[in-house]
């Protein structure tokens, strides 16, 4: 007898165990905050992450994608962490790294360290890090790809160094096995990597610049020109291409015929291309996002006043981002709307969302931002801030809300409404199961004790 309770004892301690893990489970998982969006759907993320930059993308096949990773500074680069881990992302699928400036790429081995990348994407600039700290850039002896593929300037700066000893050191788990991360130099006319595909979804994302690597020696000039197109919308994402950058996009664009480069730049050539969103290059300092580079993305005036434009800089920056003239150019010469002006320096995060039928939604962490702040420039030591007049341009598409960004819901149920309960139970949260399993093994437990109890009582009567 005496071994038959102890079985029963264990048995019910073991059930407990299992249902307050399962319940433990349930919870985790019902509370965890989606990595992903809805299948199909489409999100960009522009990240407040001060005087920097990052971009991160959840891509409609369940794919994922981070543009640079802040700079150095900590605040910077953890707002970056941080907004990954609210997202609960361990794992990217693509890493761009758009040049080698502190701004950018800053935060990139803070990120590597996080989370597991599969494919990144670096910048035609060899790392020599420093004296102190010297780096050996592994695509120096490599080809294709891999390897750089004309005339390249050297970078040496710590920050980059450990950026690309980073990138190269990167390893990713699948199926239990472990993989070192594809990195490869960004090149807009290698058709092996110009060009992602969605797996199930009709997306795209194309690289289109630098055109010439061997003639910059600019950092910023080596960021890519990108294009990210889904459900007939499309994204411009710059790094901090600056006018030589964006020149040459432009003169390949009117000067080459269509079929030119496999027809990777046709949809410019024949101006069947806008934007709706556009990334304002270099945080919209004043040598970028030219107007010949914004009439080959935006060549038509009448929609230029539903597409968005987004300044990616901090509150208060000592460079005066934004520049009056590019709030000017936008404005007063291209007509574009003040309506459709996204800051992160007054909007904080900035998220875009593209239904698989191409409807278009937006969210922005602050949203009390007036027309009058977007059109204010920033301030430094040569240049007081100016205010730009207002156009009075209104966009005429609508565009809808995009709830729970980056806290979306949870699912979990109100367990103390008993209108929770008065549900059918075909509509219960697992949890609820749980806690009800866990009551009838708590019940039965005492109604053997108390039966068993009331044997020995008979008994010893």
């Amino acid at each position: 007898m005496k071994i038959l309770k102890i079985t029963i004892v264990t048995a019910l301690s073991a059930a407990l165990f299992a249902v307050f893990a399962a319940a433990l489970f349930a919870f985790s998982a019902g509370g965890a905050i989606s990595a992903r969006a809805a299948g199909g759907e489409l999100r960009v993320h522009f990240i407040d992450c001060g005087q920097a930059d990052s971009c991160y993308i959840e891509l409609p096949d369940g794919k994922n994608m981070l543009i640079d990773a802040g700079d150095s500074d900590k605040e910077s680069y953890t707002s970056v962490l941080d907004y990954l881990e609210k997202q609960n992302v361990e794992t990217l699928d693509y890493f761009i790294m758009t040049h080698s400036d502190d701004d950018h790429i800053g935060g990139a081995d803070n990120v590597l360290e996080a989370v597991e990348v599969k494919t990144i994407y670096r910048p035609h600039q060899e790392a020599v890090g420093t004296k102190a700290n010297p780096c050996e850039d592994p695509a120096a002896d490599r080809s294709g790809k891999y390897g750089f593929y004309a005339e390249v300037e050297e970078k040496a700066t710590k920050v980059y160094g450990e950026a690309i000893t980073a990138a190269y050191a990167e390893t990713y788990t699948e199926n239990g096995e472990t993989h070192k991360a594809e990195v490869y130099v960004t090149n807009p006319f290698d058709d092996e990597i110009n060009h992602i595909e969605g797996d199930g979804y009709d997306y795209t994302f194309d690289f289109y610049s630098p055109v010439d690597v061997a003639a910059y020696s600019d950092s910023n000039d080596f960021s890519p020109i990108m294009v990210l197109s889904y459900a007939q919308r499309d994204f411009v994402l710059t790094g901090d291409a600056e006018k030589a950058n964006e020149a040459d996009f432009v003169d390949l664009v009117k000067t080459a015929k269509l079929g030119d480069y496999g027809g990777h730049y046709d949809r410019f050539i024949d101006r069947s291309f806008s934007a709706d969103v556009i990334k304002m290059g270099h945080h919209g300092s004043e040598t970028s996002s030219s107007e010949a580079f914004l009439e080959i993305v935006a060549p038509t005036e009448s929609y230029r006043r539903n597409i968005f434009t987004v300044f990616s800089c901090g509150a208060g920056n000592s460079y005066g981002h934004p520049h009056a003239g590019t709030i000017e150019r936008l404005i007063k010469d291209m007509s574009f709307s003040a309506e459709r002006i996204e800051r992160t320096d007054l909007n904080g995060d900035i998220v875009f969302g593209v239904s698989a039928e191409g409807a278009f939604s937006l969210y922005e962490e602050k949203t009390d931002v007036t027309i009058a702040q977007k059109l204010t420039s920033g301030r430094s030591d040569s240049r007081d801030e100016v205010t730009i007049a207002d156009n009075d341009i209104d966009p005429d598409e609508p565009v809808g809300a995009l709830p729970t960004v980056t806290e979306p819901d949870s699912g979990m149920p109100d367990l103390f409404d008993p209108d929770t309960w008065k549900r059918s139970p075909l509509e219960w949260h697992p949890l609820q199961w749980v806690i009800i399993a866990a009551a009838v093994v708590v019940i039965v437990a005492i109604v053997a004790f108390s039966v068993r109890g009331a044997k020995k009582r008979r008994k010893r009567r």
